[in-house]
């Protein structure tokens, strides 16, 4: 199973599925829209079903949300009403085949763990963004959670039930992603079974 089409099956599940600790993604979700400014124009990898989409697009000038599901996207898109922001528009992309256009922030939220060629992606996204862009992203640590995690991905994975992800420390990553030239200027790690770390990186 590809993970598009395994993201297409789960993506009305995942849609009616409520957040697992509202408190942390409000955490998270505010201080992004604190760092967003008005001239931003962003590109969001793996949006989803566009839930933080619809509340961070109207801070910036342009927001385009990608994901790699047609469904995902389909449901992102009915979500849009004549009170969703104008700026805000959403696309089906892989995240290995980033959309052309210029970016001055590029959001991974719970992505960056999902990607088999995660160094090539963060090189990528590093070449995409002028001087003083901005990677955000929130990506889960499972190296660094309940031992026993690592362990049940790949046979979830086998009968179908989960999809690649990729097993990390917050060293790991934060090692990615200043290899290629980011200087990581936040970083906040929130607990769990999965651990999560949030961080925002700044090309020099």
């Amino acid at each position: 199973m590809t993970d598009a089409s395994f993201w297409d099956k789960a993506a009305k599940k995942y849609a009616k599925d409520p957040i697992n600790d509202m408190a942390a993604y409000a955490e998270t979700r505010d201080r992004m829209r604190e760092v967003l400014q008005p001239h931003h124009r962003v590109l969001e990898l793996g949006c989803g079903t566009g839930s933080t989409a619809l509340e961070l697009a109207d801070r910036v000038e342009r927001y385009i949300g990608t994901d790699v599901s047609p469904k995902m996207i389909e449901i992102a898109q009915s979500k849009q009403s004549g009170a969703t922001p104008a700026q805000l528009s959403f696309a089906v992309y892989d995240v290995a085949s980033l959309p052309p256009g210029s970016r001055d922030v590029i959001l991974a939220l719970n992505v960056l763990h999902l990607l088999p060629d995660l160094e090539e992606v963060l090189n990528q996204i590093f070449k995409m963004l002028p001087s003083g862009g901005l990677l955000i992203a929130k990506t889960a640590l499972l190296k660094d959670g309940a031992w026993f995690v690592p362990w049940i991905i790949p046979v979830m994975r086998a009968i179908g039930k989960a999809p690649y992800v990729r097993v990390l420390t917050g060293a790991e990553l934060l090692f990615m992603q200043r290899n290629v030239g980011f200087n990581v200027t936040e970083t906040l790690t929130q607990d769990g079974i999965a651990p999560r770390m949030f961080t925002i990186a700044r090309k020099p």
